[in-house]
C-alpha cells in the first residue's frame, strides 16, 4: 500500500492542525487532572518539548534549504543522547510557567515556522526531500504525543 503524497499546502495545513490538536489534547488532559509520573512528562512538558523543537527548526531549516547537510546523526545513540539533553533543557527552562503560557509558546513557534515553510520553494516538498519528510515526521510525532496524553480506550 502506498502512502498518500501531499501537496505543500496540504502538508502545511496538516502541520498546523497537528499542533492545534496537541494543544487541545494537552489542555483537555490537564483539565482531567493528568499529571506527570516520576520520569515522565505531563501536558505542560509535552507542549514545551514541541515548542522548543519548533523554535530550533525555525533557525536551522533555512540553512538546510541553502544546502547544509541536515543535523541528524547517523549513529542513533549519539542522536538520542543529544535529543534527550535538548529535551531536558527545554523542559527545565519552562520552569513553573502555566500550561496556557506554554501552549501560547507552541502556537507562536509553529506559526512562525509555518510562515517560513510557506516561503520555501515547492520543490522542497517532495517525498524524499528533507523538508517534506521532516514535516511529515512532525505529524507522526504530534500524533504520538496525542496518544500518550489521551489514549484511546476500548468502548
Amino acid at each position: 500500500m502506498s502512502e498518500e503524497i501531499l501537496t505543500k499546502e496540504q502538508l502545511l495545513q496538516k502541520f498546523a492542525n497537528a499542533y492545534e490538536q496537541v494543544i487541545e489534547t494537552a489542555t483537555d488532559a490537564a483539565r482531567r487532572g493528568i499529571v506527570p509520573k516520576e520520569g515522565t512528562w505531563g501536558p505542560r512538558e509535552t507542549v514545551a518539548h514541541l515548542a522548543g523543537w519548533e523554535i530550533m527548526s525555525t533557525e536551522w531549516l533555512p540553512h538546510i534549504v541553502a544546502g547544509m547537510v541536515p543535523l541528524d546523526d547517523e549513529e542513533g545513540t549519539r542522536q538520542t543522547v543529544m535529543n534527550d539533553a535538548i529535551n531536558a533543557m527545554i523542559v527545565t527552562m519552562i520552569g513553573n510557567q502555566s500550561l496556557e503560557t506554554v501552549c501560547n509558546m507552541l502556537r507562536q513557534a509553529y506559526q512562525r515556522n509555518l510562515e517560513q515553510l510557506r516561503k520555501f520553494d515547492d520543490t522542497f516538498y517532495q517525498p524524499g526531500n528533507y523538508m517534506y519528510d521532516r514535516t511529515k515526521d512532525v505529524l507522526d510525532h504530534c500524533q504520538e504525543h496525542i496518544e500518550i496524553l489521551a489514549p484511546v480506550r476500548p468502548a
